[in-house]
């Protein structure tokens, strides 16, 4: 069966862009983090894991579930379904983890690679211009960069 000169073109068009989408590179960190803070969901931890992100966010029980998240989208995935929920340790950051990355921002640090609240701070690692990275501490009541 032959298409259509106008088909055929809009179907290549089609695969060109299926195509670029799935070569797409993944959304950053800090837009994922942002994402999920607008959706009314806190972020404990953030980090990627095979070709997706992974994921520990409060529930509103107050448990802390593991969730996967599309790299493209943003969206939450089923991709950790499996994984228990679990009593968090200790009180609530009142330092969101957005908070914490602009605050490691404003070091100059910008490119968020990973994020995990623990012990009472913000472990959020990142680079700078020239692509260094670096670990910092961010307190999670005060929100002071260590």
């Amino acid at each position: 069966m032959k298409l259509p000169v106008a088909l055929l073109g809009f179907a290549l068009g089609l695969a060109t862009t299926a195509a670029a989408q799935a070569a797409e590179p993944p959304l950053p960190v800090t837009h994922i983090v942002y994402k999920l803070a607008q959706d009314g969901i806190a972020v404990r931890s953030l980090e990627a894991e095979d070709g997706a992100y992974e994921a520990r966010v409060e529930a509103t029980d107050g448990t802390i579930v593991k969730v996967g998240i599309d790299p493209q989208t943003a969206e939450l995935t089923d991709a950790y379904s499996h994984a228990r929920a679990r009593r968090a340790h200790g009180p609530a950051p009142k330092v969101s983890a957005a908070e914490a990355i602009q605050a490691v921002a404003a070091t100059g640090h910008w490119d968020v690679r990973a994020i995990e609240f623990e012990r009472g701070a913000w472990e959020v690692k990142a680079g700078d211009d020239q692509g260094r990275m670096d670990k910092f501490r961010v307190d999670g009541t005060t929100g002071s960069v260590r």
